[in-house]
């Protein structure tokens, strides 16, 4: 398994260091390192990061430190923080963070600290997370989304997104009471694997749909307000699998 990790920190020689690092790792590639958090987060949603390695330090005014970036990452990438003293770690590993290393980290801590990713995809993938697969199931299940459109960071709850549209390298949010849909530039392939699969379902290659707000499914199609989605052949069977669980009187 290839894990892709990133890099947030200001100091570019750290950036260096954890670079040769990830390039003696087999199963590591560094899809990007960044010194703003700006840049790095149209990056992650432009990319598909398994890993983040974020630095904690002084920011500048106006900046986003590291720890608030940790929260607008998906449930499911897994972070390491580097910071130059303990002091953030407790709080850090309230965050969910899967290691906290103090600037300057020896090549023998850094692969204990990835190899500990390595083991909790491995798991993910088996099916075996265990007591951490059910907390994040049952307790952490996400309830909002963040997307960037138009230079800004929005936070949108997933009760309120009736569909999404592909519209090439963009996707188009349909959020309730919004007159227009919201334009993000990203993936279907992205929103998929990030949106929880027990609340949304991809019918067409071009449409993915809140189950809840499905009124009505035809045949050929599935019926969101008043907009009719079409149901792509090879979509066909999990519609139906969907439609298999639902309560009939």
């Amino acid at each position: 398994m290839k894990l892709n990790c990133a890099i947030l920190h200001q100091d570019a020689g750290l950036q260096d260091q954890l670079m040769k690092y990830i390039e003696k790792v087999p199963f590591l590639c560094c899809c990007g390192a960044y010194n703003n958090a700006l840049e790095a987060l149209k990056a992650y949603y432009e990319k598909k990061v398994e890993v983040y390695f974020i630095g904690i330090g002084t920011v500048k005014e106006g900046e986003i430190d590291g720890r608030d970036f940790c929260k607008l990452l998906d449930l499911y990438t897994r972070v390491i923080f580097i910071a130059d003293t303990d002091r953030y770690a407790a709080e850090c590993f309230r965050l969910d963070a899967l290691d906290y290393l103090v600037e300057g980290p020896d090549f023998a801590t850094f692969f204990q600290a990835v190899s500990k990713a390595s083991r909790w995809f491995s798991a993910r993938e088996n099916g075996n997370l265990g007591e951490e697969k059910s907390a994040v199931s049952k307790v952490d299940v996400p309830k909002v989304i963040y997307i960037r459109a138009d230079n800004r960071i929005l936070r949108l709850e997933l009760d309120c997104i009736d569909y999404i549209e592909s519209c090439g390298d963009y996707v188009k949010v349909y959020y309730r009471d919004m007159s227009k849909p919201i334009l993000s530039l990203c993936s279907m392939k992205y929103m998929e694997e990030r949106l929880p699969v027990d609340r949304f379902i991809r019918v067409h290659r071009s449409y993915i749909v809140r189950m809840d707000s499905v009124s009505i499914v035809e045949d050929n199609s599935v019926i969101v307000g008043e907009k009719s989605l079409p149901i792509g052949a090879s979509y066909r069977k999990r519609v139906k699998d969907y439609v298999s669980r639902l309560m009939f009187l």
